[in-house]
């Protein structure tokens, strides 16, 4: 028995050793996945001795990638550096880099452009065109949808007209000026393969073991690129869970899991239903929401651990009262040694974290939203990295085009048309036609300056650590004076743009098989094209706040499942029992996301949207098997004893109750609007109570219902 399958447990070590053939592993949450699945490579590498360029393994986010090599790299003592271990858009780019010569009018050099990059050309092509009907980023939407849904189709006719004429310019534009939208770099390598029969011959020769990571989360493209990949030798491995699909709006097919197995004849099936992340208590609730989706290869998951707490439901009065519910039992965990990094507060709408940051606010607790504006996304640091693409790459014209004016150089509209206008004749990029510009002015001065300045830091690129490159820009373009010259943000963006040059730094490591500095900038240029916002958690001691979406894959040792109702979760929007199936699914995810507590809880009354609205308990809540989790109040009235108290004791009490408030000196409360607070004098039904700065004392009525008392 090799020494790479100890510690593995029955299922897991069919999953590694099967190597021939299709295979398909659901594997449920916490079941150990990535483990099965490096170990699997290591397997076939040592084992069977296929060379490690042999083997093709695809994921969804970079972070899983980079996990699966360093896990393969301890197993093995190799260098995994060019192991073909990627996202699925990785592997793209590094196809189309190898053979663009084949995907004519593109040229090497080609630039990857983001959403707000595409956005922005379809902007320019509406108004080119004087489209305004509708909203840009409507139209872009669609554009991309009907890339990735094969069945994708718009009803209104004037809706559909206007976007396939802004598709067939934006198609147009991406192509002369040798761009390529996320969507694009796909749909490229598949019409290569398929116009290129000896060059899909050719990979499907060189991969000759292919592994697909989270299957269930793949689209019609990805499925169709894996499929034309390993018709020859059908060594196809994936891995997912159909409980988990719950990326439907983005094109994740869960039906690819029956296509797979209409498609490889011969698949073998293997669960994985052993969890090593939550506690039984947990997954009995987990398994109770799930059964009710009919359309699913059925699994139980279980796990060693029965030693936990059963999951608690808290149904509150206010959103206020469940708000305060969660703070308290945040600290209450951290009384007992948790972390705030802990806990993760979870919800299915992101408008519905607004009410949590205020409360986390006024009680000190830091926290983290996930999703939130990603670092390579902010304007400053996409300025710099178009800058380094027009030092590395002249010809990209589209980085010209957004740093031209920035910071301001008094280069209009009318100027940048004489220069598209010398491109054409001179069949030339736009940082070559200033070359042949001929004019006077602040304009024409200013074009040349900016070539000039170019050209001086290219020349430089090698000779000079790699950050300095920053500084030169900063200093020569003008750009960091231009940043000064907005006071409240010139702090916040001039460090962002310091820490970037860590990266810069940092890539001297990463990609040290280039023999200089331009070389890891190109490399580093394509990494960051490809990056996406769950490359960008936090490590921080803080509690987060997610939408459910945004935390599949992680875990935290206690989860509150937060605003647990009708219309909010399932949402208004989910009415077909398809629809209804995926929404619970992303409860299922919600809950399998918690190693020792979860909480469930909802209010039943809400401000939403400007309005006090009634709501009613999540459908899901119904679902589940009530014997798998603790109503909170019942768990409260049964802790009460009750006790005989003798009458004289009772009329004292009585006559206490008549004249003071039910708080007494030294209480601790929480106020609504003021935050927590000590209670410094009674009198009656009058408090006087201490809060932090910037409230001091405040006289107040004790029974008034924004006053609550804290233990």
């Amino acid at each position: 028995m090799s020494d790479l399958l100890q510690g593995l447990n029955e299922a897991q070590v069919l999953a590694v050793t099967t190597t021939e053939g299709p295979v398909m592993v659901m594997a449920g949450a916490g079941s150990g996945k990535t483990k099965v699945l490096t170990t699997r490579i290591a397997y076939i590498i040592k084992e069977l001795g296929i060379v490690p360029s042999g083997i093709l393994a695809v994921t969804f986010t970079n972070k899983a990638a980079g996990e699966m090599k360093e896990r393969i790299a301890n197993m093995l003592d190799i260098e995994t550096k060019y192991m073909w271990i990627s996202t699925f858009h990785s592997f793209a780019v590094k196809i189309l880099r190898m053979e663009i010569d084949n995907i004519p009018p593109y040229k090497k050099g080609f630039t990857i452009i983001d959403e707000e990059d595409s956005l922005k050309i379809v902007k320019e092509i509406m108004k080119e065109k004087n489209i305004d009907s509708y909203k840009p980023k409507e139209i872009r939407n669609i554009i991309s949808k009907s890339k990735n849904f094969y069945d994708y189709s718009v009803k209104d006719p004037l809706l559909n007209s206007c976007y396939l004429t802004v598709k067939r310019y934006y198609q147009e534009r991406l192509k002369k000026e040798n761009l390529m939208d996320f969507d694009d770099l796909i749909i490229n390598v598949i019409e290569l393969f398929e116009n290129n029969l000896f060059i899909l011959e050719k990979y499907q020769q060189k991969f000759q073991y292919i592994l697909v990571d989270e299957f269930q989360d793949t689209n019609f493209l990805q499925y169709k690129l894996i499929r034309l990949l390993s018709a020859k030798y059908q060594n196809i491995f994936v891995v997912g869970d159909d409980f988990q699909s719950i990326y439907s709006f983005r094109g994740a097919k869960i039906e690819n899991i029956n296509h797979f197995r209409n498609d490889y004849k011969n698949t073998q099936l293997i669960l994985l239903e052993k969890n090593y992340r939550s506690t039984t208590e947990i997954l009995n609730l987990a398994n109770s929401i799930i059964v009710h989706n009919p359309n699913q290869i059925k699994k139980v998951m279980y796990s060693n651990n029965k030693n936990g707490n059963k999951p608690i439901y808290y149904n509150a009065n206010t959103a206020y009262d469940e708000a305060m519910y969660v703070i308290d039992t945040i600290k209450k965990g951290l009384l007992s040694g948790d972390k705030y990094s802990d806990f993760a507060i979870l919800y299915r709408a992101n408008y519905i974290s607004r009410g949590y940051e205020d409360v986390l606010v006024r009680n000190n607790i830091p926290y983290k939203i996930y999703g939130g504006l990603s670092f390579f996304s902010r304007k400053e640091i996409k300025d710099m990295i178009a800058y380094l693409r027009l030092i590395i790459h002249n010809d990209d014209d589209f980085s010209f085009r957004r740093i031209i004016n920035e910071p301001k150089r008094k280069i209009g509209d009318a100027t940048i048309k004489k220069l598209d206008d010398i491109k054409l004749i001179n069949n030339c990029s736009l940082f070559e036609a200033i070359d042949y510009y001929e004019g006077s002015g602040a304009a024409a001065n200013n074009l040349v300056r900016f070539k000039t300045v170019i050209d001086e830091i290219k020349t430089k690129v090698n000779e000079i650590q790699l950050p300095k490159i920053i500084d030169l820009i900063l200093e020569k373009t003008g750009y960091e004076e231009a940043l000064k010259q907005d006071e409240d943000t010139y702090l916040d963006r001039i460090e962002n743009i310091k820490e970037f040059k860590s990266v810069l730094k940092e890539a001297l490591d990463s990609y040290d098989e280039e023999k200089n500095n331009e070389g890891v900038l190109d490399a580093l240029l394509t990494d960051l094209a490809l990056r996406t916002d769950s490359d960008d958690v936090a490590n921080d001691n803080c509690v987060r706040l997610s939408t459910f979406h945004q935390v599949k894959g992680l875990e935290f040792k206690n989860v509150i499942m937060v605003a647990m109702e009708e219309g909010i979760f399932p949402s208004m929007n989910s009415i077909s029992n398809e629809e209804i199936e995926e929404e619970r699914r992303v409860c299922y995810v919600g809950i399998t996301r918690a190693k020792d507590n979860l909480y469930l809880t909802n209010a039943q009354s809400r401000f939403l949207f400007g309005n006090d609205s009634y709501m009613h308990p999540s459908r899901f809540i119904k679902e589940m098997n009530n014997e798998y989790y603790d109503d909170y109040f019942k768990l409260r009235r049964a802790s009460i004893k009750k006790t005989v108290i003798p009458k004289e004791e009772l009329k004292k009490k009585e006559e206490i109750t008549t004249n003071t408030s039910n708080f007494k000196v030294g209480d601790k409360i929480n106020h609504k609007s003021f935050g927590d607070g000590l209670v410094v004098s009674v009198k009656g039904d009058i408090i006087s109570v201490a809060f932090k700065a910037p409230h001091g004392i405040k006289t107040l009525k004790g029974s008034h219902p924004s006053i609550r008392k804290i233990d």
